[in-house]
């Protein structure tokens, strides 16, 4: 159990006041850059850490002294998802992602932005004809990541719509069971896509992959990275995108800045990434070997977990810390660090740095349309659940 317990307190700390840490990630952090969670009361005695400096987390997440794989607890405990790269170690890991990387090339994205900017243009044409309110989670976050992330994979536009519903339901639908079948169901559409990018690959990711390397890589591994790329991009981007608007109706001046005079703030999409972390913390990484973090001996056994919020706060102590949108050259782990270092980074920079400019073009006068009401968040990953917007 002890594992177990000391992820639900990670997580439970990783909770947030809107968009603040609450009071009892910042008394771990008021404790030191790196602190203890807990200790395991038994022989081995291992010690579970949480890493909220930046240079620690850096350590961590950048060393081969620590494996991603989850070794302890759980169904899941020294299992690895064929495909799923955060749970891979070298050198499988390095294989694998060296055959991924050029589909997510400079020159891909570049090619891929007319696609994703038509796509943002028909989600906001589809809001101003609803006309407000507006709930922005389905209608701006997950109408601009989920046909991206499928036009990038390959994935039909006919089946596009119940792929995404599926993928919904497999995260978030009460009923264990029927989560259970919409993930089955994902996943076997996923095999299909990849046998089909097999016999016929395209211009998108898999042809790219399958052209190049061939056998090199399983179909078992094919079906795990597509399912782990649609997972990030369509889910992950969406609750990133919602973050977005839901930030530009609090800071209504700082994206009047964006709007009217781009060129003074080149580092705002930087800035809105730090501030708004939506992915928190890491999986815990167990140390192979004893290692030395600052005046912390790890041993061989312990789990640090890497707080990505406290890291990217406490590098700007204090007043410094609030949302600036003209910050220059703001610094931040949002997508990780070292070889973990989220894959996708370039797409998901393409979604938000394509809509949110369109999103403060179009309304400009956004704003909540229920002020006294409480937005609901879902527990870490940063989750919207619903944001009901007006203009």
């Amino acid at each position: 159990m002890f594992e177990k317990i000391n992820v639900l307190r990670a997580t439970q700390l990783h909770r947030r006041n809107r968009f603040d840490p609450l009071p009892e990630l910042h008394a771990l952090m008021s404790e030191g850059d790196l602190t203890v969670l807990g200790t395991e009361d038994s022989a081995e005695g291992r010690t579970a850490w949480l890493a909220t400096g930046i240079k620690e987390v850096r350590q961590v997440l950048g060393s081969d002294r620590f494996s991603a794989r989850l070794l302890y607890g759980g169904t899941a405990a020294g299992f690895i998802w064929p495909g799923f790269l955060t749970q891979y170690d070298p050198p499988e890991h390095t294989r694998l992602r060296r055959m991924m990387t050029p589909a997510f090339s400079v020159r891909r994205m570049q090619a891929f932005r007319p696609q994703v900017e038509q796509i943002v243009q028909d989600s906001l044409d589809t809001i101003e004809a609803l006309g407000g309110p507006v709930d922005f989670v389905p209608h701006f976050g997950w109408a601009v990541a989920t046909p991206a992330t499928c036009d990038f994979l390959g994935i039909p536009r006919d089946d596009q719509a119940d792929l995404a519903r599926v993928l919904l339901a497999s995260r978030t639908d009460r009923s264990g069971r029927r989560r259970t079948a919409a993930g089955n169901k994902f996943m076997t559409y996923m095999k299909q896509h990849v046998a089909n990018s097999r016999r016929d690959p395209g211009d998108d990711m898999f042809g790219v992959v399958v052209r190049e390397h061939g056998d090199a890589i399983t179909d078992a591994e094919l079906t795990g990275v597509a399912a782990f790329v649609m997972g990030a991009g369509a889910d992950q981007v969406a609750r990133l995108l919602a973050a977005g608007a839901w930030l530009m109706v609090e800071a209504p001046e700082q994206f009047a800045v964006l709007r009217e005079k781009p060129d003074t703030v080149p580092g705002w999409l930087d800035e809105v990434i730090r501030y708004l972390t939506t992915d928190e913390k890491t999986h815990p990484r167990v140390a192979t070997r004893d290692v030395r973090i600052g005046d912390h001996l790890v041993k061989a056994g312990d789990t640090v977990t890497c707080s990505l919020l406290a890291a990217n706060r406490r590098n700007y102590p204090g007043a410094d810390d609030e949302f600036d949108i003209t910050r220059a050259r703001p610094e931040h782990l949002a997508f990780g660090y070292g070889i973990h270092h989220c894959l996708g980074r370039a797409l998901a920079e393409l979604m938000f740095r394509v809509a949110i400019p369109a999103l403060a073009h179009r309304f400009p006068t956004l704003r909540l349309a229920e002020p006294h009401r409480e937005i609901t968040l879902g527990p870490p990953p940063f989750d919207v659940e619903a944001l009901l917007l007006d203009w």
